[in-house]
């Protein structure tokens, strides 16, 4: 068994898959699981498609420097750790400079 450094407190993503729409899962963005229990409340309040429906899957994971991408108001953000997300441009232009 190997020992890989994890960072305990970092910001982790979990989908949830719902019975019978299992292509529309659900992403939140969360520090732990019980912050990601709490949105994903939120979101189901707000979206009538999704009440009474149980959910059948959750997966967790972590961002990845410099891959780990999201899109917010149509511009596209990298994740380079710290809890930090930049726009990909800048990213880029970042990596250019560091190569």
């Amino acid at each position: 068994m190997y020992n890989y450094p994890v960072e305990k407190n970092g910001i982790r993503f979990y989908k949830y898959k719902f019975l019978g729409m299992e292509d529309r899962p659900v992403t939140v963005e969360a520090f732990n699981r019980k912050q990601a229990k709490i949105v994903l409340r939120d979101f189901i309040l707000q979206n009538a498609d999704y009440h009474n429906i149980p959910i059948i899957n959750e997966s967790t994971w972590m961002p990845v420097f410099g891959e780990s991408t999201k899109v917010i108001n149509d511009i596209e953000y990298v994740w380079v750790g710290n809890g930090k997300w930049i726009p990909l441009w800048e990213y880029q232009q970042w990596e250019n400079k560091n190569l």
